[in-house]
């Protein structure tokens, strides 16, 4: 696209790539690896690759799909005004003599300069010249090809204003050497923008909701937590004292049963090789109670299993119509039945001769249900239960 320098000189050296050329091309890309690990911006890497080489302007370029115009949503300019860069999209890349040898898949040139495709004497005859280049005080440029495996991700163009130098074979011998690092780093930038546009739209879905929300990674690490689930965590870890947000630290510790019943999750995943979830009723010193539902989420990315806890807060009216089926309490098969039995009004003896077992076997059996349900009486299971 666009342009920069001025002509070369005809009597040039094109000597062959010393040590100089190396080392310059590694101190280039570590300091575009240092942009990755510092936010991984593309405008900060085309930044670095500007300054080392003394370039006045830094363009990214993406083809359309079929080479047939700019993308515009993954083209980005450096310094100068965006217009230039929306007008080239819009129609001078039609007229670009460099546009082809840009983002042909066949091209063979990974690195090129504008005379080695045009002559500055009959660039700067061309109306696209005059009516594009010129107001923007450029004539050539060092055209930095991403090109992996025949597909062409994207075009670096590195301008000089027309009274600067222009750009010289040991800056093509230079750039080529950086070429397949670039377009991996290029690649792991998008990436990350990618992953933090998604993660900033996950958050702002989380925080707009009323239950609370926590996301564990796979180590059972906080990854994100909302302001309900933040104050659940404050009242967990202070035995249920009364809170207001003005109070609640921005990342208070998470409650050892959070962490406990997640892990139970995973051992039950492994045992059963399923996706099921588990839940669970906690009552608060206050008498507050609370209603959390633990989900595994498996993922394809580096991170391949992350834990989602909703927490929502019990009121008298939610009481009578718990949401999770019983099933999803992770209750045995026989749990299940005494449960059934108890909801319907039949007491331990009645349980214990119609299951051929003792009193004391269902009065344990009930511990464990009540225990893994978070109620405390058989009305309250009769309400789960019918629900």
């Amino acid at each position: 696209m666009m342009v920069s320098s001025s002509p070369v000189c005809e009597n040039e050296t094109m000597g062959e790539t010393d040590t100089t050329s190396y080392d310059e091309a590694l101190s280039t890309v570590n300091g575009c690896l240092a942009c990755l690990k510092n936010g991984g911006r593309n405008e900060d890497i085309l930044f670095e690759l500007s300054k080392a080489f003394d370039a006045d302007d830094a363009v990214f370029l993406s083809a359309s799909e079929g080479h047939q115009g700019v993308d515009l949503s993954h083209s980005f300019v450096l310094r100068k005004d965006r217009r230039f860069l929306d007008q080239y999209a819009d129609s001078y890349w039609q007229f670009d003599p460099l546009y082809n040898v840009q983002f042909s898949p066949n091209s063979t040139q990974s690195v090129f300069k504008t005379d080695d495709v045009i002559p500055y004497s009959q660039l700067v005859n061309l109306e696209y010249y005059e009516a594009f280049l010129q107001p923007q005080d450029l004539l050539g440029e060092l055209i930095i090809r991403l090109n992996s495996k025949g597909d062409v991700k994207g075009a670096i163009s590195l301008q000089r204003k027309k009274e600067h130098p222009s750009f010289v074979q040991q800056d093509i011998e230079r750039a080529q050497l950086m070429v397949p690092l670039l377009v991996n780093i290029f690649a792991c930038a998008d990436n990350k923008e990618k992953t933090d546009t998604e993660r900033m739209l996950l958050e702002r879905w989380m925080e707009s909701r009323s239950e609370g929300i926590i996301l564990l990674d796979t180590d059972y690490r906080l990854f994100f937590s909302n302001a309900q689930a933040r104050s659940f965590c404050f009242q967990m870890n202070n035995r249920g004292k009364s809170v207001t947000e003005s109070i609640v630290p921005s990342d208070p510790p998470l409650p050892s049963i959070v962490l406990e019943d997640c892990r139970t999750v995973a051992e039950m995943q492994d045992r059963e090789d399923s996706q099921s979830g588990a839940n669970r009723i906690v009552t608060l010193p206050s008498d507050r109670r609370y209603y959390l539902k633990y989900l595994p989420l498996m993922t394809s990315g580096p991170i391949n299993q992350y834990y989602l806890v909703f927490i929502r807060e019990l009121t008298a009216d939610t009481e009578n119509r718990l949401p999770p089926p019983p099933g999803q309490y992770r209750l045995s098969q026989r749990e299940e039945v005494i449960a059934h039995m108890a909801s319907a009004g039949m007491t331990n003896k009645q349980i214990a001769e119609r299951l051929c077992i003792s009193p004391y076997t269902v009065q344990n059996h009930l511990k464990r249900i009540f225990e893994k349900t978070g109620l405390d009486s058989r009305t309250k299971l009769a309400s789960l239960l019918r629900y």
